[in-house]
């Protein structure tokens, strides 16, 4: 007797059928064509709702994801800055600090 639920036996006996035809279309260069040319379409759509969405956004002055990645970048780099000031300035005051005790 077999021992398997009986939704597991259904999607085997299904699998048997239907699964080899399917796998065997998946693998043919028109399926492949196809697959392309949707990614293609569904790119080319995100594309187009992102600028969309960004003049939307512009236009009523609000900030997008890349201006606020942009601004992100800048407060970084300004950040990376004033570590370097202020590691420079705690140099020269010790150095200064040596000097007036020596």
């Amino acid at each position: 007797m077999d021992d398997r639920p009986l939704w597991r036996r259904m999607f085997d006996a299904w699998n048997t059928q239907v699964g080899t035809r399917l796998e065997q279309a998946v693998r043919t260069d028109a399926f492949a064509d196809q697959a392309a040319f949707i990614a293609g379409l569904n790119r080319r759509r995100n594309e187009l709702a992102e600028k969309f969405s960004r003049r939307v956004m512009h236009f009523w002055n609000m900030p997008t994801a890349s201006d606020v990645a942009a601004l992100k970048r800048q407060v970084e780099a300004l950040d990376r800055q004033l570590h370097k000031l202020s590691k420079t300035l705690e140099e020269v005051r010790d150095a200064s600090d040596l000097k007036r005790h020596a």
